[in-house]
Order: C-alpha cells, then sequence, then structure tokens
C-alpha cells in the first residue's frame, strides 16, 4: 500500500492484530492513522502507564502489547515500565517519537539520545529510517520482542520519516503475533538425564517459574508432579502455574512470602531438604530464593530455560535444559513414559496436607479477626470469596503483593495473578489492572494495592472512568510506607519519614469520576465489595487496615542486620 510512514506504521500494527494502543497521540502519523473500529487508543497520564497497561495487555492476550511517546521526557518516563517487562520477560513495542533526522545534534526542542536512554531497558532499541522501511522496522520489532526469551523493544520514528509518503507491504508474520514464538526445545539426552534423576531422588521438589506460566506448560507440569510424586512450588511471578487445590502444590517460595502467617514456609522447608530441585522458567532471582541460600549444598540442580544466560547463574546445576518450557516437558514425559521412568509416592501427600493445615491454623486468627484497623489477611480473606475461574487479580509491588501471592488460591491453573515482581516497583497495580481488563473484558478484574503505590498512579483512575472500564481497586490503607517503616524499626530501631496524612482515596475516585466507599470495620467488607462488582465501571474501596501488620516477609518478627539488603 501507500502512505505516510505513520499510516505504513499503523497498518503494519494492525495486520498483527494489536486492538489497544497506549500512549497520549504522539507519533501523531500513527495516531492519526488509527482505524478506530479496529484499535482502541487509550489515552494515559503517564507514559509510565501506558508502558504498564501494554505489558498487562500482553500477559493477558498472549500478544505484544503496543504503547506510545513523545521526544525527550515522554520517553524517559517510560523506562520504569519497559524495565519491569523486560526484567519479566513480556513483550512491549513502544513507539516513540523522534526528532527529524535533520535535526539531530542541535539541541532541539526536548532533544534527547533515545538510543542512549533507552538501550538499558529493552532488548532493543530501533530506529527507523527510511517511509519505505517502516513495515520491515515493525516486523522486526516483533520478531525480537517475542522470540528467545520475550522482552520489550523501543521503535523510533523520527517525526520527517513518519510523515514521508512511500509503498511498502504492511503484512504481518503471523508467527510472530504471540508469543513465544519459535519454540525450542531442550536435548533428548539432558531431558532424559533429568527424568532418570527425579525417579531416583529421595525428595525432589518442582519449582515452576514465570516462563512456565508464559510457555503455557500449566498442563504438563502437573502431569510431570504426578508421574514423579514431586511437590510444586512456584516463584512469585509464577503463582498459577499449578492449581493450588492440587494436592502436590505448596505455594510461592521464598522470603516474601515464608514469615509469619505465610503460606511459603511450607515450600521453604521442603526446599531445605530437597536432594533434587527441578527448576523452570525462572530467573532465580534473591526473593525466591531467599539471598540463594534455599538450595541445599549437594542437591542436584536441573534448570529448564529458554534464556542461556539464566541456567547457571545462581546454583550450580548439574542438567541444565536449554529450551522452551512446554515442549520441553511434553519431551521429557514421552521420554519417561518410552523408558519406564516414574516414582512412587512414599507418603508425601499426607506430609503435604499436614503442613497446609498447619498454616490454615496459623493464619485463621488474622484472617477471621474482626478488629479494628482491620487486619490485611481480613481483606485478602474476603477477597478469596469472591475469586472464580474467571478473576484476574491484579497487584501492587510491596505488602500487597506479598499477602496476595501467600493467602489467595489459584482456582484453576493458569494466569491468575498479575504482579511486577520483575523489578518490585510500586505504582504498577492500578494501570496493569487498566491494561488487562481493557485487552479480555470478559474477565472479573480486581486490584489489590496499598495506598503508597496508589499514590504514584492514581490519576489515571480518570482514564479507568473515560474508558468505562469494569473494575474493582482495593486500597490497603495503612497510612504509610509500611514495608519501607518496618524495614528500618527493625533494622535500626526506629523510622523517620514514612507516614501520610489521613487520605480517603474513595473521595479521590468520586473526584475522578469513578465510584468507591471507604471500609473501617471487617463486617461491611463483603456487601461493599459486592456492590463493588455489581457496579458498571471502576469501584474503588478504600480499606482501612493496621499499619503495624506486615506482609509474611522472612525476618520481620525480629530484628535485622542492619547492612541487609532490600
Amino acid at each position: 500500500m501507500r502512505g505516510t510512514g505513520g499510516r505504513l506504521l499503523y497498518e503494519t500494527l494492525k495486520s498483527y492484530g494489536v486492538t489497544c494502543l497506549f500512549g497520549m497521540e504522539d507519533p501523531i502519523h500513527v495516531f492519526h492513522a488509527v482505524d478506530r473500529a479496529a484499535t482502541r487508543i487509550v489515552t494515559i497520564r503517564d507514559e509510565k502507564h501506558g508502558a504498564i497497561m501494554a505489558h498487562a495487555y500482553a500477559q493477558v492476550t498472549g500478544r505484544p502489547g503496543v504503547c506510545a511517546a513523545t521526544t525527550g521526557p515522554g520517553a524517559s518516563n517510560l523506562v520504569t515500565g519497559l524495565l519491569e517487562a523486560l526484567r519479566s520477560s513480556v513483550p512491549v513495542v513502544a513507539l516513540v517519537q523522534d526528532h527529524p533526522l535533520r535535526l539531530k545534534g542541535r539541541n532541539a526542542s526536548s532533544e534527547l539520545d533515545h538510543e542512549a536512554a533507552l538501550a538499558p531497558y529493552v532488548k532493543a532499541v530501533i530506529r527507523i529510517h527510511q517511509a519505505e522501511r517502516v513495515p520491515d522496522m515493525v516486523r522486526r520489532a516483533f520478531r525480537l520482542a517475542t522470540g528467545g526469551r520475550p522482552g520489550p523493544i523501543a521503535l523510533l520514528c523520527p517525526t520527517d520519516v513518519m510523515a514521508a509518503e512511500a509503498d511498502a507491504d504492511t503484512a504481518a508474520e503471523p508467527i510472530y503475533a504471540q508469543y513465544p514464538a519459535l519454540r525450542s526445545r531442550a536435548a533428548a539426552d539432558g531431558l532424559l538425564e533429568a527424568a532418570r534423576a527425579l525417579a531416583k531422588a529421595r525428595a525432589p521438589l518442582l519449582v515452576a517459574g514465570g516462563g512456565c506460566i508464559s510457555s503455557g506448560a500449566c498442563v504438563e507440569i502437573a502431569a510431570l508432579a504426578e508421574r514423579f510424586a514431586v511437590p510444586v512450588a512456584t516463584t512469585l511471578l509464577g503463582k498459577g502455574a499449578i492449581a493450588d487445590m492440587h494436592p502436590l502444590s505448596v505455594g510461592v517460595l521464598g522470603s516474601s512470602t515464608g514469615g509469619l502467617y505465610g503460606r511459603g514456609k511450607i515450600p521453604n522447608a521442603l526446599m531445605a531438604e530437597a536432594d533434587v530441585v527441578f527448576i523452570m522458567g525462572s530467573r532465580t532471582g534473591q526473593l525466591v530464593f531467599s539471598d540463594w541460600a534455599l538450595v541445599q549444598p549437594g542437591a542436584t540442580v536441573i534448570h529448564l530455560d529458554i534464556a542461556p544466560e539464566e541456567i547457571g547463574r545462581n546454583f550450580a546445576t548439574r542438567i541444565p535444559l536449554l529450551g522452551d518450557v512446554r515442549d520441553s516437558l511434553r519431551d521429557l514425559l514421552a521420554l519417561s513414559d518410552r523408558h519406564g521412568l516414574a516414582r512412587r509416592d512414599p507418603g508425601n501427600g499426607g506430609r503435604l496436607e499436614v503442613m497446609k493445615e498447619e498454616w490454615r491454623r496459623e493464619l485463621a486468627p488474622v484472617a477471621t479477626s474482626d478488629r479494628q484497623p482491620m487486619r490485611p489477611e481480613r481483606v485478602m480473606a474476603e477477597v478469596e470469596r469472591i475469586v472464580d475461574a474467571s478473576t484476574l487479580l491484579v497487584t501492587d509491588a510491596s505488602y500487597s503483593s506479598g499477602w496476595a501471592m501467600s493467602q489467595l488460591s489459584v482456582p484453576v491453573a493458569g494466569r491468575f495473578m498479575l504482579s511486577p515482581r520483575g523489578t518490585a516497583s510500586i505504582g504498577w497495580g492500578l494501570p496493569a489492572a487498566i491494561g488487562a481488563k481493557l485487552a479480555d473484558p470478559g474477565r472479573q478484574v480486581v486490584c489489590v494495592t496499598g495506598d503508597g503505590g496508589f499514590g504514584y498512579v492514581m490519576n489515571e483512575l480518570e482514564t479507568a472512568a473515560r474508558h468505562a472500564v469494569d473494575m474493582l481497586v482495593i486500597v490497603f490503607n495503612n497510612g504509610t510506607l509500611a514495608f519501607q517503616r518496618h524495614w528500618e524499626e527493625h533494622a535500626l530501631g526506629s523510622y523517620r519519614e514514612c507516614d501520610f496524612l489521613d487520605v480517603d482515596y474513595s473521595e479521590v475516585a468520586r473526584a475522578l469520576r469513578c465510584r468507591g466507599e471507604r471500609v473501617r470495620d471487617p463486617a461491611d467488607l463483603a456487601a461493599a465489595i459486592g456492590r463493588g462488582l455489581a457496579c458498571n465501571g471502576p469501584y474503588l474501596i478504600d480499606a482501612v487496615i493496621d499499619p503495624e501488620a506486615a506482609a509474611p516477609i522472612v525476618g520481620f518478627n525480629k530484628p535485622l542486620p542492619a547492612d541487609a539488603s532490600h
């Protein structure tokens, strides 16, 4: 077709099935070419939030999300959102309006070296130099975003190139319209060695990371667990890789969930005993592996991942497996059938149920408490009652994700929870919930966030109202930056300036054209949640919780070393 560079770019996006474009009308030639019947323009209040919405859109749809920004400060605003996508392995294509090529290096208004500024936060930065090459560059962006370990791409769009006319083919390469693209499979000899190690193990443990969700490997993980009678722990991003009702599911591993009232004590204890640890689709980060102390010396580590640089990064790996989780596990299961490899359950199932029941008894007093200010565990217990297989729970970072990851049960395997655990940056939950709901209007979306994180992004409530985004937002309002406050108290004995004024965020919601209410009494929670779910459009509950209540973080019930890292 013939058109401006901007039209060629949009028509190529359209051919990839892009249904939402999150940005602020730049690059202008792209936005003015949009077919509004096919693609929704979502004008946001901060470019960072657009990147986060595109991230959530990608996770929900399985296709790359697209965001956009203007030059200079608009582009630099993207970086926090793009960094989370990079660390979480999520494909996002960021369209960045660039200065005309003829003005480069002349101190033009808002000039920024976009390539240098964005390179640390993306897989690649691509600048378009000729209008006739626009579709080629878009196709390259999608190939890079979805191929190998997925991640974000910055596509720089100089205004003179976007305004120029050219002839070009805007067809998509369909295989790169979804992720993961071009699945690779681990070598058969390594898979057979892994199966034999599991069959001989005394106390094996599977660890399912976020790559298991992206790969769609839930059926294979359950089959592997059942064949070898292996408990399944998940990472923070891997929550949902197995349904929590499965008898071999033991919860989210690590220091964020393994403290007081935390279900993570169960997988942490199992990891401490494990002689074979099979890690799948995980970057083996600090929090999930508790400063990398959970895997015991001498344990046989098997690590399956799409990215070669992650295998062996933090643990001596006896059996490295390079490949897509789903397809590689299919091969492993087939090899196990062929060679008659399996493992009988040595009574582990009964022990696991005892451990789970002990955790439920520990949690019960706070999860059923009627005290005011409310215990956060009580609020989560009320959320637990309304989630089902159609629910998508979106959390912010810090305490809200710690409570949710530990306490809420995944009803069916699959993508149940979105959370910014790649970087743990607060101020992610609300824009992610908006992007998720726009991606799949048929799912019930519930966002849980702290008041500290919500303060970063509450302006996007106006965006939610403008687009009639039907979702429930619960702000856990303790009037303080609780994680920072509690960390300082445990490490240094006191804290300084972490507290906020008492703000009723439901009033903020109403000012921004949403509905909502404040809840102080836990007896009122169920009715308030019911009203929120019945409301057409965004509804916010300002839940006033105890500022002394901490997430189930290991060590938060005792003093911390002054030089500890958080």
